[in-house]
């Protein structure tokens, strides 16, 4: 292959590769919708009076792609834990931040199944304001 035609092959690959990216783009977010209908939540201070733990409780068991967190970005989230209850008494941690989180939303993007998500904030700067949860739609019933 001539190095024009090399060339010419690469400019078109490179021109058509933003197109390919925005129809999957697309199709994803025709998917995802948010599943977070009916939260309710609960907040108390860590044992040792520092921190705090945030619990977000679903009706219902949802399938969940990506979550997000708002908070002030003023006083920025400090030792963030976050978990997903798998089970009654079985919570699994879906990411872990020791770094200062100052952008917000911050947006998880980790597959689970679950029915309440917790915050475990190790230190006494910043506070959730609200959570967001995105997923695949509900299964609508066949009655």
């Amino acid at each position: 292959m001539t190095p024009k035609k090399k060339l010419v092959y690469t400019a078109l690959v490179l021109a058509s590769l933003p197109f390919a990216i925005l129809g999957c783009l697309s199709l994803a977010a025709q998917n995802t919708v948010r599943v977070d209908a009916g939260l309710t939540e609960s907040f108390e201070m860590s044992e040792s009076g520092l921190g705090s733990i945030q619990r977000w409780i679903l009706p219902e068991r949802r399938s969940i792609s990506r979550i997000e967190i708002h908070f002030d970005p003023i006083e920025p989230l400090k030792n963030m834990t976050v978990y997903a209850r798998m089970s009654e008494d079985n919570w699994r941690i879906v990411k872990a931040v020791k770094t200062p989180v100052r952008k917000s939303p911050y947006i998880i993007r980790s597959p689970l199944v679950t029915d309440a998500i917790r915050v475990v904030l190790s230190s006494s700067m910043g506070r959730i304001d609200r959570i967001l949860l995105y997923g695949s739609a509900p299964k609508a019933s066949s009655e």
